[in-house]
């Protein structure tokens, strides 16, 4: 009807025929427009047809690359991209919805003898499912949409099962090929149905983007035209994606199976990067898939790694220098100050010219990359390809400008810093590198880390550093509120990933896990997409620590990786585990921490395991300064509704006066009432649901929301969210104690720490205890004990939380699986009281542990800080922490070692004896991997001494030590 009307209003009007129809709703769409034949890239990408499938995108699929409409090619398909996202994501989940079918035909014929030109038409509609009940609602029939089932025969039902099986064991995206059979191939069955290549490419919904109209690009590039292509969503939020094949020139069966196989490997590769910059240099020929995602993930190295160092013994070290030349630093926070301008002014858009004036550089450095790291390649000694000099002279003799230079000869330190990687493997979803990380500059990095996995994804970004080969840590997901806090989180993410690793391996000083982090930073299009990030995030690293033939391993050595809850991804770690069992992860069950009760997990803001730490450090604040808890003011920042706030609140009986929280300010000079605040603690509410009839008159809560709100003093806050987020300097806020439960790291920094003090330069609070992470810089800490302050950071403070984590670990490795689920397990909402009484005594046990371990070191700093006149606590914490970490790596390198009567008498006062009773010593040693256990002996024996004797005690009295351990039945502290 729309062709006839269309020809109808040509006729009458006595104009041209216009063939681009479209008639569009909220729920449907149809769309008839020319269908063009052809390999020329520049032509097909501005066909009518490629025009139609970025619209759906935008429009029904949410899929579009928004970023090119907001540069201004198409400012309405950015808000049909809105409306999309709307639609597809049910409000408040990051579960898609049902998604839409789409279906394109082209026309068999012509549309007239004087219109040579064949037609697409594209249906799009809502998808409509059967009613089906029993067990056939989990099988095809129940999973598939009606529209699919009138389409399909179901001779060919069985292929798309097993489709759907594997696309839901995978994070990524699955592709396979049906081929006519050999034998009634013929050059020139062009356009015999019966002859068509069948590829079918399924994946989770929501999981990638670009990615329906990326197919079409990619089977042109390639030869080949599609009679019909057809995307069916299905119940289970898997989309596939069928298209019938066939060549647009006559070509060989052999030819054939060398393009279909091409295509598969090119659609693999982009649904992980459907879209970059340099997706038109694959348009138009100039780069392949592997050579695209190749140039991408060396561009996003370069910006991070700006200022890396030659290697001396690299022979191509004069071409490998930084991209700016080298600057004296007095201090690593100057030079961190310098590379932050660095990253700023070298934008990636502004790195990316290189490869865009250069893509026949980018294809030797992608050639000498595979030759390095394909698994079909021979080992290269030291990751060294013999070529790297010669294409560094290349890039110095033909790219005349310096940054374009740099940027390239930094893409040779990308290939030469992989240690392996999942480039190659077929079945991956994300590229995941694990990089050498002795190149790193000491300016900026004071200590090197042990191992950098770096992942890239669609909807994502990630590193991840460890700095001891056990080590544990969270992984945190960064979302971006607006374009430019995403360029801030950019700017920053691998810094910001290397203090929060390093300030955790000072932390994990007297547990066996040395310290690591993790970090996801979402792209700016998809904030929406947190699992998928965490899940694929998660496939990558696994790629890299399972053995596969298809990752050429130039580390050498198994590697066990832990990771824990963090910002936005405390609701992850179930999962995380189960994917790692999924993927035949022999540890699955010490994979990750935090999980639930159902899992094994022991939850840290139900038994207040972090907290049990903080307040440790503030009750020997009170012993020592002679101090009454009831009769100290105290400010917090983190509120009743989180577990450091909430927790907090229900350890201490102090008179809590201000609390700030993501709801707003909650103040009153007089006291909070505390049985309200406990009320709020225990249902874990924000305080806007405080009764603001038990504050006094001066008392007050200002919501973020707020504007021009008056205060009982008279004062008129314009911005409530203002407000809240400078409150910590207010002069209201003052206090005995300020005990920081949350925030943004940094918050207080040399540029306004001096607003903590009075005018007559008293400061604000007299004791600050860090339970948040990084919530002062070191040089705001140094200001504050300076003026006498008295105060514990967070590298101390916080540390419950993984003591817990590191002895939940250490049940998941030393239980089978059945005697785990007996032990550590309940069905989720099993209150504590009612967990199994192992677990009820374990975890007894562990929290001694966390306040035993408080108290001992705070009483090691404050002896220390009481001999060393003049020095800082917060200094003493680094001193404690290097000197642990120093002689744990000592002693497990140690003839020490070797003793195993002492190895197992050091095992039996660290491990908890409702563990140890159950399994026995020689179990323990059985199932524990003797790297962790090593680390047990190093951590334990080396935190016991030190806080016996002191950081500063000699090797001597170390030797003393471990005489008088060797000899004793009392625990090592009382020694």
């Amino acid at each position: 009807m729309l062709l006839f009307a269309a020809k109808f209003r040509a006729r009458v009007a006595e104009s041209k025929l216009e063939l681009d129809i479209s008639d569009e709703g909220v729920n449907r769409g149809i769309y008839i427009c020319p269908s063009k034949d052809t390999t020329d890239p520049k032509v097909a990408q501005e066909s009518a047809s490629a025009d139609v499938e970025r619209r759906i995108e935008a429009k029904y699929l949410n899929e579009a690359w928004h970023a090119s409409f907001k540069n201004g090619s198409d400012a309405g398909l950015a808000a049909e991209a809105s409306k999309a996202s709307q639609l597809q994501t049910r409000e408040g989940s990051e579960v898609p919805c049902e998604g839409f079918v789409v279906e394109a035909f082209r026309s068999s014929g012509e549309v007239a003898q004087t219109v040579p030109i064949r037609l697409r038409l594209f249906v799009v509609q809502r998808p409509k499912y059967p009613d089906v009940k029993g067990d056939s609602q989990n099988g095809l029939v129940g999973l598939a949409c009606t529209q699919f089932l009138n389409f399909i025969p179901p001779k060919h039902f069985g292929d798309y099962s097993q489709l759907l099986e594997r696309a839901e064991k995978s994070n990524g995206c699955v592709v396979t090929a049906t081929m006519p059979e050999e034998e009634d191939w013929s050059e020139h069955s062009l356009h015999n149905e019966e002859h068509d290549v069948v590829v079918k490419v399924a994946h989770k919904r929501g999981t990638t983007h670009s990615f329906y109209g990326m197919t079409s690009q990619l089977y042109r590039m390639h030869g080949f035209r599609s009679r019909v292509k057809a995307m069916w969503p299905f119940r289970n939020h898997i989309d596939i994606q069928t298209i019938w094949l066939s060549p647009m020139e006559p070509i060989s069966y052999k030819e054939l199976q060398v393009r279909v196989k091409s295509l598969q490997h090119h659609l693999t590769l982009s649904y992980i990067l459907p879209k970059t910059p340099f997706t038109r240099l694959v348009a138009n020929r100039q780069l392949g898939a592997g050579e695209h995602a190749y140039a991408y993930c060396a561009l996003i190295f370069t910006h991070h790694f700006l200022t890396l160092k030659p290697n001396e013994q690299d022979t191509t070290a004069p071409y490998k220098a930084s991209l700016f030349p080298e600057i004296d630093s007095s201090s690593v926070q100057s030079s961190r100050i310098k590379m932050r301008l660095r990253q700023n002014m070298l934008t990636e858009d502004r790195l990316a010219e290189a490869v865009l004036r250069y893509p026949e550089l980018v294809r030797k450095l992608h050639e000498s990359f595979e030759k390095t790291h394909a698994p079909w390649t021979p080992k290269i000694n030291n990751r060294l390809d013999p070529a790297e000099e010669d294409i560094a002279k290349l890039i110095l003799r033909t790219v005349p400008n310096e940054i374009n230079q740099r940027v390239l000869l930094c893409f040779l330190t990308f290939n030469k810093m992989i240690m392996k990687t999942n480039f190659f493997k077929e079945d991956r979803n994300v590229l995941a590198f694990r990089l050498d990380p002795k190149s790193l500059s000491n300016e900026e990095y004071p200590e090197t880390p042990y191992g950098i996995f770096f992942v890239v994804g669609s909807v994502f970004r990630g590193f991840h550093i460890r700095f001891r080969d056990v080590s544990r840590g969270g992984i945190r997901l960064i979302r971006s509120s607006n374009e430019q806090a995403y360029a801030n989180n950019v700017a920053t993410l691998l810094e910001e990933n290397y203090a929060l690793a390093y300030t955790q391996q000072k932390k994990n000083k007297d547990i066996p896990e040395g310290g690591s982090k993790g970090t996801i930073l979402l792209a700016p299009d998809h904030q929406d997409k947190g699992h998928v990030a965490f899940d694929q995030y998660i496939d990558g690293l696994l790629d890299l620590i399972l053995p596969d033939t298809m990752v050429k391993d130039y580390y050498g050595s198994r590697e066990l990786l832990y990771f824990g809850p963090d910002e936005g991804t405390a609701d992850k770690m179930d999962r995380a585990a189960q994917r790692a069992r999924q993927r035949g992860y022999p540890l699955w069950k010490a994979s990750t921490t935090g999980k639930s009760i159902a899992m094994g997990g022991i939850p840290h803001d139900t038994y207040g395991m972090t907290t049990r730490s903080v307040h440790q450090y503030v009750l020997g604040f009170y012993r020592k300064l002679s101090l009454t808890e009831s009769n100290i003011n105290k400010f917090q920042t983190g509120g009743p509704d989180g577990d450091l706030g909430s927790n907090e609140i229900l350890i201490s009986c102090d008179r809590t006066c201000s609390i700030v929280d993501g709801s707003g300010v909650l103040h009153d000079p007089e006291g909070l009432n505390r049985n309200e605040l406990a009320r709020l603690a225990k249902s874990r509410q924000m305080t806007c649901h405080f009764n603001q009839k038990l504050l006094s008159k001066n008392g007050f809560f200002v919501d973020v929301r707020e504007v021009d709100r008056r205060l009982p003093d008279g004062q008129v806050v314009q911005s409530g969210l203002q407000f809240r987020n400078g409150f910590h300097l207010d002069k209201r806020a003052s206090a005995d104690l300020f005990v920081p439960c949350g925030g943004r790291p940094e918050s207080v920094n040399a540029s306004n720490v001096m607003s903590l003090f009075s005018e007559k330069g008293e400061p604000n609070f007299k004791i600050i205890v860090e339970g948040a992470n990084l919530f002062f810089t070191q040089s705001a800490r140094s200001t504050l004990e300076q003026a006498g302050v008295h105060l514990v950071k967070d590298a101390s403070a916080n540390k419950g939380g993984v003591t817990s984590s590191s002895l939940e670990v250490l049940t998941a490795l030393a239980l089978e699986d059945v005697e785990f689920k007996e032990l550590m397990t309940a069905p989720a909402g099993t209150p504590p009281e009612s967990m199994p009484s192992f677990y009820r005594a374990y975890v007894a046990e562990v929290q001694s542990r966390i306040e035993e371990n408080a108290r001992l070191e705070f009483e090691c700093m404050w002896s220390e800080w009481k001999k060393q006149s003049g020095m800082k606590m917060s200094d003493i914490t680094d001193m404690v922490s290097h000197k642990i970490n120093l002689l744990n790596d000592n002693i497990q390198r140690s003839s020490l070692w070797d003793d195993i009567r002492f190895r197992e008498l050091v095992y039996s006062r660290y491990v908890p004896a409702s563990l140890l009773d159950h399994i026995g010593m020689e179990k323990l040693q059985q199932k524990v991997p003797e790297s962790y256990l090593r680390s047990i002996f190093g951590a334990y024996l080396a935190a016991q001494y030190v806080y016996t004797c002191g950081p500063s005690a000699s090797e001597f009295e170390f030797f003393d030590f471990v005489t008088k351990f060797r000899g004793s039945d009392k625990p090592a502290s009382k020694l």
